[in-house]
């Protein structure tokens, strides 16, 4: 998800060079390569400090590092938001989402949804504290029944895992699959979970919840702001 460094010639890939190419500079016999006592061992230390850095990047997780991204990154959140946890009432343009499904083929219009409140959720299969917040949201929309529309949003994930991830908590609204973190980028996400709420013609975010939701704190959210209970 990050952007890399840019490419450049290191220290670790002359001395890989020297190791598969005998006639490279610096190879063993070649001219000018080093002969005094200790010379490989100051050539195997970049070597190991490379090796290091990439095995701390493979081991942190998707969403540690999409986190990082948006804590130490320069990220605008949407006007009216704020970056602390819990509810607050918003009244600002929603932005258009259009995500592919999920599950099976063909895309997610948020346009689509409207006709009725929208409850659009940001999670991750990685992320702890989506694993209560999901089972809590999928039980309340089960329970409303069509009162509202319910999308989640699977954020910078993978497929297989996440599609694991709905089936697990019984999850029964759409889903749509964002892996670059697009919609989480144009709507400012700081972190995961948060929870938007939007107008019936999906065109006004009218809240939002930063951290997991909890079956009676949504069911109040929902009847502070459209009665629905």
């Amino acid at each position: 998800m990050l952007p890399g460094p840019p490419t450049r010639r290191s220290d670790a890939g002359e001395y890989r060079d020297s190791m598969t190419n005998p006639g490279a500079p610096g190879a063993p016999g070649a001219p000018g390569a080093p002969g005094a006592p200790g010379a490989g061992q100051r050539r195997r230390r970049p070597v190991v400090a490379v090796v290091l850095v990439l095995v701390a990047a493979v081991v942190l997780s998707t969403g540690t590092l999409l986190a990082g991204r948006w804590v130490f990154g320069p990220h605008p959140r949407a006007a009216g938001s704020k970056s602390t946890l819990g509810f607050v009432t918003l009244h600002h343009p929603a932005r258009p989402v259009s995500l592919p499904s999920l599950r099976g083929s063909g895309k997610i219009d948020l346009a689509g949804l409207a006709g009725k409140p929208i409850v659009m959720n940001f999670w991750s299969s990685t992320c702890g504290p989506c694993k209560q917040e999901t089972a809590a949201l999928a039980g309340v929309a089960r329970a409303l029944g069509s009162k509202v529309s319910f999308l989640g949003i699977d954020t910078a994930d993978g497929r297989a895992k996440a599609i694991a991830f709905v089936a697990r908590y019984k999850v029964s609204y759409p889903i749509a699959f964002d892996p670059n973190a697009t919609a989480a980028n144009q709507y400012g996400v700081p972190g995961l979970p948060v929870t938007f709420f939007l107008s019936s013609s999906g065109k006004t975010v009218v809240g939002e919840n930063i951290g997991a939701l909890t079956a009676a704190k949504l069911r109040r959210i929902l009847h502070e702001l459209y009665r629905v209970s």
